[in-house]
């Protein structure tokens, strides 16, 4: 049975699987196909549905990921069409304990693709100019001064286009209403007849156009659906109405006709659709959040030029911008909505991250660490959560989800990403959790050990330290050079690496400023009367030719004071238009030090009044 795989980056894997083995072997078929040795543990599989759309499938919100160690078929009714899914990292980790570039890129084309869908949010304008920055950098642009908008283009920033995966924005959402809204019916009998007609190569399938769930350039979706990117600091009234909070904020910048016609003519570069970044505010006592600079995209091109001036690659990008994303809003995150049992109005919200949960009820938000949860518990729609709060006393939380998927989905999340990320190893209590269907029930009533209808409930096998320590000694067996990931693209993070730049720089450019001022001293040094130590010397003895003197003391001279032959006559010189250039440059620090050392050293200078004397002493 075929199996096809739509991956991050936009393009989808084909690979053969038995339908009875279970779906483990089709990640690590898949995985091969990439290249990728280890570290398979950090990605998961989302089956894709008939219906799904591309938003469906990358929207944050209670992902409903197969279980691994369970047979293929158990998602499938049909096995002559094949299996979809999209392979999605499902535990994320900081790019510095990711040993393979591989593994590093697919997180950087997921954490890209979230960063444009809203999913992360930058923490204020100024991250986000850096992160698209990192963005820039990484897919590959150059730093041109001549791409730089002007402060007239950036005033116009309504009519911004999206790159490729990046959503429309309010006013591009406008204007291609209509033809999304009527291509969508048109597609899938397209899909449908293509999946008839064509049969799927072995192994890499880019050219399928079964693709329903892949992470392409429409990521806006149909017409009439919503962004999907929004998070539990969103609760205003966009978010309890059950629409995006990010369509309430945009909403009221949504134009006219002809001013939209009129931003579609401004100007477009890559500095306009890679700055579709929005941040989140996380504070609840500002009532309205800044605005976007006015001279945002200038900032986008400023942080774009740094990284040029400290050369940075493609995938020293992708590192620091993974490395980036760690600390920002909706980092891993998988969000769970449902109502209380005890108050059926209420709304309450349950985020699942790596650095544990987020409940948010009745614009309250708690935050939850994996260390205070007691205990979990899901049966059919209900969830119940038991937790110490910030008192040390127990809390519950009952919720009623929108099925029984969901609530076993906030029940399998919060307890892998505990074992994952919080305990030393996976407890046979985890591993060996399972349940049956009805066959599988009737039947373990007369043997207890059949096998037949079990279910396992968690697929995790090893935690985060385990994953790490086990694909190091897979790499060093294979005879693999392990490099650290700090030292391949930077010990230092690109603002210390470009302050340390612009030191280095600023101290080349004072000694090479020194070097120029002892240059042009001892230039002036060289042309100045020895005699009188005041004037220049522009004149030679002749028939001896040399040049010592000034013009006054050089007719005051009967031998040259060099060779003492006598002087027949004197001629004036002129020197080079350079050399000249230098001393009138140089001619006022020069002066003024001598005045200074006139007014101390008088003595010196007496010794020296007489050219008759000074004649004698250069002898």
């Amino acid at each position: 049975m075929w199996c096809l795989v739509n991956l991050p980056n936009g393009t989808t894997s084909g690979v053969q699987c038995d339908p009875k083995r279970i779906s483990q072997e089709c990640l690590e078929k898949v995985c091969a196909d990439l290249g990728i040795i280890c570290e398979t543990d950090y990605f998961g599989l989302i089956p894709v549905r008939d219906g799904d759309s591309a938003a469906d499938v990358d929207e944050c919100n209670a992902k409903q990921w197969i279980n691994l160690r369970n047979p293929l078929h158990l998602y499938t009714n049909d096995r002559t069409h094949p299996i979809v899914f999209s392979l999605r990292v499902k535990f994320w980790v900081p790019a510095h304990l990711i040993l393979q570039s591989s593994v590093r890129g697919l997180f950087y084309m997921q954490a890209r693709q979230e960063l444009f869908d809203g999913h992360l949010r930058p923490s204020s304008w100024t991250n986000a100019a850096y992160l698209a920055a990192l963005l820039l950098q990484a897919d590959g642009f150059r730093y041109d001064p001549a791409k730089v908008p002007s402060a007239k283009s950036q005033s116009l920033t309504g009519g911004e286009e999206a790159p490729c995966g990046a959503p429309p924005t309010a006013s591009s959402s406008v204007v291609e209403s209509s033809s999304s809204a009527s291509s969508t019916p048109e597609r899938r009998p397209q899909q449908q007849q293509q999946q008839q007609l064509r049969r799927p190569s072995k192994r890499k399938c880019s050219e399928i156009e079964y693709k329903r769930s892949s992470v392409s350039s429409q990521s806006g979706g149909s017409g009439g659906s919503s962004p999907t990117g929004w998070h539990l600091d969103d609760m205003g009234s966009g978010a309890t109405s059950g629409g995006s909070p990010m369509a309430a904020t945009t909403g009221s910048a949504i134009t006219t006709a002809a001013s939209v016609a009129e931003l579609n003519k401004a100007p477009k570069n890559i500095y306009h659709r890679y700055g579709v970044l929005r941040p989140a505010f996380d504070d609840p006592e500002e009532e309205r959040p800044p605005p976007q600079p006015e001279n945002f995209h200038q900032l986008i091109a400023d942080e774009h030029e740094k990284l040029s001036r400290i050369k940075m690659s493609p995938t020293s990008a992708q590192y620091w911008l993974l490395e980036e994303v760690c600390s920002l809003v909706g980092y891993g995150e998988e969000i769970f909505e449902g109502v209380t049992i005890a108050e059926p109005s209420v709304v309450c919200k349950i985020g699942v991250s790596p650095h544990g949960l987020t409940i948010v009820k009745d614009d309250e938000k708690y935050s939850v660490p994996f260390t205070a949860v007691k205990a979990a518990k899901s049966i059919k729609r209900s969830f119940r959560l038991t937790y110490m709060d910030e008192r040390h006393e127990e809390a519950n939380v009952e919720l009623k989800l929108p099925n029984h998927r969901t609530a076993a989905s906030l029940y399998r999340a919060i307890t892998e990403k505990h074992v994952f990320y919080s305990c030393e190893t996976v407890r046979p209590v985890v591993t060996t959790q399972f349940i049956r269907d009805l066959k599988g029930t009737i039947v373990s009533m007369f043997n207890e050990d059949t096998e037949l209808g079990k279910r396992y409930v968690f697929d995790i096998q090893r935690t985060c330290r385990e994953v790490y320590d086990a694909a190091r000694r897979t790499l060093h067996a294979r005879g693999i050079e392990i490099s650290n990931g700090a030292e391949e693209h930077g010990a230092e993070s690109p603002a210390v690496a470009l302050g340390r730049l612009e030191a280095t720089l600023s101290t080349q450019k004072d000694e090479a400023g020194q070097l120029e001022r002892l240059f042009d001293e001892r230039i002036r040094e060289a042309i100045t009367c020895p005699i009188c130590a005041d004037g220049e010397i522009d004149t030679t003895f002749l028939p001896c030719g040399h040049m010592t003197a000034c013009r006054t003391c050089a007719v005051q001279c009967d031998r040259c004071p060099l060779c003492r032959s006598n002087i027949e006559s004197i001629s004036k010189i002129f020197l080079p238009p350079l050399l000249q250039s230098r001393k009138s440059g140089s001619g006022a620090t020069i002066s003024s030090r001598r005045q200074s050392d006139a007014s101390t050293d008088t003595t010196t200078k007496t010794s020296i009044a007489t050219p008759k004397v000074a004649a004698a002493l250069v002898h």
